[in-house]
């Protein structure tokens, strides 16, 4: 995941910055890019120094403006981008701009913050590009701050493994900033292998993070870079739960870190303490909107926190709580004014359909009318109907459930060619996706059709389920901090409730062993482990 997270960023950005690459930027910003070839440059005549008393989580740093306020804006906003805070620090760095419009990290804070944001900033975007283009080039400009105008335009022009050596450059040359370390470990993580092995980056990301942390130990954004170093681990250790715990002590106001601390503590199973940091995270969120009257649609921490919790109590057991809490978060009314933000695409991909999925998850299925009920009404007019793929895989999914529930092989069958046919015009939705900044949850809702079409497989053809519910498991991954498991089981439990179905016991257990090493304590497989071992004596 951490690879495929710079692979939506950098989409982002390009999609972002292509009318300002019309405008005839070629190549980076600077025409003649250098980290260290210019001079060193003193700051603008009368920078004010910074507050002596800077707010939680908050680093010191130079920051080239006439405003201490922006200044102090600039610094959170740069804490709120490196713990995935992105709508927030877009508030942050839009204030010190309405404070400072010259000042450059504000203007670099605000191309950061918005490359994921959607076409609707678009226009602030590209006015903050190129004025940091405009303020890198004169005279009087900070060397540090062109350094990180320019590895922004690297980022943007020559992809991350040429960002990677600007951001070193920075690191080494201005070895007091406690920003730069972090951006370069965000850009060197590669995760892990299908073996579990770190990759090479991702060892010296937490070498870099690591050695933050040995100079400045309560740092929260090192905190939080560290533990999220491990975040698609194959497992999650005590060492890095507590460290996730460390940052949410360094800021106990910080969303992201409380919803880092619920992703650890359902990695290693602990369902409760996840759902209370989960519930926790999305307090602060809700006090946040109102705070700065921000539209929920801004606000896609708050649904990333609900979503995930509803999981976590699916995964506990507490299947009616877990629906109930789903159901709170499909609830919530699209905003028309903003159809591609953040928090909207949240909405109608995952919150929209979360329901009737947890339904579909029971052990025991429902009746139909409960789940029908659940399912989402039409999409209103004005927002991207290509979310609609999610309501419908998972509706041919529900028709084939209950049609082998009662028999109807052939009902079984047609679902599943009614799938199929959903998924190839999906797959054909790639350009479309890009354009509604939808990348990333439309390849959850083709991975969760995928491993839909292998269920049905298997309720068409039980005697070979296990082959249909092979690739099924071998395909299945390790959630992500970002968003709960697409679908709130391991893959391996149908199988285990198919052999312990056919009286195959010892190969039940089994199976439910091995769903347990990604979901532990899952209560489902736990449930099924039991009675594969109590049939089996």
């Amino acid at each position: 995941m951490a690879a495929s997270f710079l692979h939506v960023l950098l989409a982002a950005a390009v999609a972002g910055c292509s009318s300002a690459a019309a405008d005839g930027a070629h190549g980076y910003w600077m025409n003649s890019p250098s980290l260290n070839g210019w001079r060193e440059a003193v700051f603008r005549a009368g920078v004010p120094a910074q507050p002596a008393v800077l707010p939680p989580g908050v680093e010191p740093m130079m920051v080239g403006s006439s405003s201490p306020a922006a200044q102090m804006l600039v610094l959170e906003g740069m804490t709120h981008l490196l713990t995935f805070g992105d709508m927030r620090a877009f508030l942050k760095f839009d204030a010190a701009l309405r404070l400072d419009p010259d000042c450059l990290m504000a203007h670099w804070g605000r191309c950061m913050s918005l490359m994921g944001a959607g076409p609707a900033f678009q226009d602030q975007r590209v006015h903050s590009m190129k004025r940091m283009k405009e303020l890198a080039l004169r005279p009087d400009c900070p060397e540090q701050e062109r350094a990180y105008a320019d590895a922004l335009a690297v980022l943007l022009m020559d992809g991350p493994v040429k960002a990677q050596e600007a951001w070193k450059t920075i690191c080494s040359t201005w070895k007091r900033d406690p920003y730069a370390p972090l951006f370069y470990a965000m850009l060197l993580r590669d995760g892990f292998d299908g073996q579990g092995n770190p990759g090479e980056g991702q060892k010296e990301a937490v070498r870099v993070v690591e050695a933050v942390l040995k100079e400045r130990p309560g740092s929260q954004a090192a905190l939080f870079m560290r533990a999220l170093l491990e975040e698609v681990a194959p497992s999650i250790s005590p060492e890095i739960v507590e460290t996730a715990r460390r940052a949410v002590a360094a800021n106990p106001f910080s969303a992201s870190a409380h919803h880092l601390l619920g992703h650890c503590l359902f990695r290693t199973g602990d369902y409760e303490g996840a759902s209370a940091a989960f519930k926790e995270s999305e307090n602060l969120c809700l006090a946040w909107e109102k705070a700065e009257s921000v539209s929920p649609a801004l606000d896609d921490a708050y649904f990333r926190s609900i979503l995930y919790r509803a999981v976590s109590e699916f995964c506990a057991g507490r299947y009616k709580k877990a629906e109930a809490i789903a159901s709170r978060a499909a609830s919530v009314p699209l905003d028309k004014k903003h159809p591609l933000a953040p928090g909207t695409l949240l909405q109608l991909w995952e919150a929209r359909t979360l329901p009737a999925r947890l339904m579909l998850a029971r052990p025991g299925l429902p009746r139909q009318a409960l789940v029908l009920k659940a399912f989402p009404g039409p999409l209103p007019k004005g927002f991207p109907d290509l979310s609609n793929g999610m309501t419908a895989v998972a509706s041919q999914y529900m028709g084939a459930c209950y049609a082998a529930r009662q028999g109807r092989t052939d009902a079984v069958a047609s679902a599943f060619d009614k799938m199929s046919g959903i998924l190839r015009l999906l797959m054909d939705g790639a350009d479309a996706a890009r354009r509604q900044m939808s990348v990333s949850y439309w390849a959850r809702c083709l991975q969760m059709g995928s491993l839909y079409s292998s269920e049905i497989r298997s309720l068409m053809f039980p005697d070979s389920a296990n082959v249909w519910m092979s690739e099924a498991i071998r395909s299945q991954r390790f959630s992500s901090l970002l968003l709960p498991p697409v679908v709130p089981y391991p893959a391996e439990w149908i199988l285990a409730r198919a052999y312990l179905k056919a009286g195959k016991f010892r190969e039940c257990a089994d199976l439910c062993e091995q769903a347990l090493k990604r979901f532990p304590n899952h209560a489902g497989v736990l449930e099924t482990l039991d009675k594969a071992r109590s049939s089996g004596k």
